[in-house]
């Protein structure tokens, strides 16, 4: 499945930048995180992922910050019954810090609504935000009737993703669901230029290859059907 292939190239990727590691954690905890709130300045946050590699860069990328966490694996009580991941974040001194400085809690614990600008101020930052989207909760599929999707809880969520792809140059839409919000984008040559610019460079190179198959298989069409005509109105005259 090319979502899940496209999940597991950008999965490992190793963020160079400590900008980007921390944009990436940022959409991360938003697109597949839930903060639950104890009392007395204390919180328990979990992450529901649905590959075993999202998890792995979870756990990699927290402790990196120092963060502990743990992960558990579970299966869906409907549908597929498909096995996921969930990553419990310990509650400490340090793991309240690391929240606040991707931009999910402000000094009072308070869940924000969007990442401060510091964190997705830069292209390489974008670049990584939308990337831990994608691992949190994205789909791709084509080559046929490409389409990509970036799932978020709220139509404000999908509204920020929308707006740093557009920051690119990539003309991301959003659609309410009703349950959920999506920031999405049609179209072979753009899904693979956005693919790319998230990092996932194969996947890229394969929706661009069928465009271009398609493209040239689309012109050979033209070109037989007009020689066709052509030999019609001869015979014809």
């Amino acid at each position: 499945m090319l979502s899940e292939d496209v999940r597991a190239e950008l999965a490992a990727i190793e963020p160079r930048k400590p900008c980007c590691r921390l944009a990436e954690l940022s959409a991360l905890i938003r697109g597949a995180g839930s903060i639950h709130f104890r009392g007395r300045g204390r919180i328990a946050v979990h992450l529901d992922v649905s590959s075993a590699a999202v998890a792995r860069r979870v756990f990699t990328l927290l402790k990196g910050y120092g963060v502990a966490g743990e992960i558990h694996t579970f299966r869906r009580q409907a549908f597929e019954r498909a096995t996921r991941f969930r990553i419990n974040i310990e509650d400490d001194a340090r793991a309240v810090q690391a929240l606040n400085e991707m931009g999910v809690v402000d000094a009072r614990l308070a869940p924000l609504e969007r990442p401060p600008a510091r964190v997705v101020s830069r292209a390489c930052c974008r670049a990584a935000y939308l990337r831990g989207a994608f691992l949190a909760a994205g789909s791709v599929s084509g080559p046929r009737n490409a389409h990509f999707e970036l799932r978020a809880a709220s139509v404000e969520g999908a509204e920020l993703v929308a707006r740093l792809g557009r920051e690119e140059g990539f003309a991301l839409a959003v659609r309410d669901r009703g349950r959920h919000a999506v920031a999405y984008l049609k179209g072979r040559e753009a899904i693979a230029e956005l693919l790319a610019f998230m990092g996932a460079q194969e996947a890229a190179l394969e929706l661009g290859e069928s465009a271009v198959v398609a493209a040239t298989r689309a012109r050979a069409n033209r070109l037989a059907n007009a020689d066709h005509a052509n030999i019609v109105r001869a015979s014809r005259a």
